[in-house]
């Protein structure tokens, strides 16, 4: 069987390998400079990932049976477009380029069961009346143009910061205390399997920057049970069909389910690639390329073990130390500090550093 895989950056490596495993050709395409995982595949096609017509032709003479891609936001309508015209296993096309839009998504969200409502709309030159609220671009990714505004003094610089993020509009909704996780599923023609639930640590106001996720969730039971029965429900209203999602929720004091996005990928910062497959007994980059290729087998998830990754950025400046005497223990994975210089993130890609772990509990801070 061949397979395509879209772009050559880190969130395709471990695809690469999985594919390699399973005894599966690769094809992959993208731009060379920068192509950090190139060596990684069969057959190499140094194109632009945007000229979908040279790759569908390019998959034409190749026999493609599959496309996929990971963790990549620029990647997701390249997949769908290139599926949609091969007859392959997508997003479809139409449902990935809706999923994107906060606002879309928000209004469905609105009325599935399990969900609670938040009051929001898309921004159209009116007074805004929702306040406290969070403002961010319609179609944006890691958190960019993301704000929380108090009040009337920070809404127009709010909203032009939004704005600079977004070509699609921005979404002001109200804003929802409460704790913040994502979920990890993965879908096979229409039914939807929900992998694992990832606890998130965030900078909070103003902008939401992740600093760390942790698997699994210490969620209560029957609040992960909610979620693992309202999701699917959600995925089924905006008529996700085949792949991998990425969804964020907030969880309310009294534990009400609130959604702040979907995204029709794998989640990146090493959920999808790494600790997915850490902290269950579930290979989801295996299942993604099953999905792709049509020989999916529905998983029977069960959590063997713990896994995180921990940030480094001005907010997390208090664990400068800690991080420095991360080096050999038996549970650190990998770790890449870039400077212990620590500048603010005000977006997921502005972060100095990280560390990831697997163990047989939570790694904290306090046993570093």
């Amino acid at each position: 069987m061949k397979l395509a895989i879209i772009g050559a950056v880190l969130g395709q490596e471990m695809l690469c390998h999985k594919a390699r495993e399973m005894q599966i050709e690769t094809i992959g395409f993208a731009w060379e400079k920068g192509a950090t995982c190139k060596h990684l595949f069969d057959k190499f096609y140094p194109i632009s990932i945007y000229d979908t017509d040279k790759i569908i032709d390019i998959c034409k003479k190749e026999r493609i049976d599959g496309v996929v891609s990971n963790a990549s936001e620029k990647t997701v309508d390249v997949v769908a477009t290139v599926t949609d015209a091969l007859g392959l296993r997508g997003g479809p096309l139409s449902t990935t380029k809706k999923i994107k839009d906060k606002t879309y998504t928000r209004q469905i969200s609105n009325s599935v069961e399990g969900f609670t409502p938040i009051p929001f709309y898309k921004y159209d030159g009116r007074k805004n009346d929702i306040y406290p609220c969070v403002i961010k671009p319609c179609t944006a990714a890691a958190k960019r143009g993301v704000s929380f505004v108090h009040d009337e003094q920070e809404f127009e610089k709010a909203l032009a910061y939004a704005q600079a993020e977004s070509k699609n509009g921005v979404t002001i909704e109200a804003y929802i205390e409460g704790a913040e996780v994502s979920v990890e599923s993965i879908s096979f023609d229409g039914k939807h399997y929900v992998i694992q639930i990832t606890d998130k640590d965030n900078s909070g106001a103003p902008h939401f920057v992740e600093l760390g996720h942790h698997q699994p969730s210490a969620l209560p039971e029957n609040i992960q049970k909610k979620i693992r029965t309202a999701v699917p429900k959600l995925l089924d209203a905006v008529k996700f069909q085949n792949g991998a999602t990425h969804i964020e929720l907030k969880i309310g004091k009294h534990g009400e389910i609130y959604l702040i996005e979907i995204n029709p990928r794998g989640g990146g910062d090493g959920i999808s690639n790494i600790l997915v497959e850490r902290s269950t007994n579930c290979d989801y980059v295996k299942k993604m390329i099953e999905v792709a290729l049509g020989i999916f087998t529905p998983p029977d998830v069960h959590n063997t073990g713990y896994a995180g990754v921990y940030f480094l950025c001005k907010q997390t400046c208090e664990y400068v130390e800690k991080f420095k005497a991360v080096n050999s223990q038996t549970w650190l994975l990998s770790k890449d500090v870039k400077t212990y210089e620590v500048s603010e993130a005000t977006g997921n890609q502005d972060r100095n550093g990280y560390f990831i772990y697997s163990a047989d509990h939570k790694i904290t801070m306090n046993e570093i």
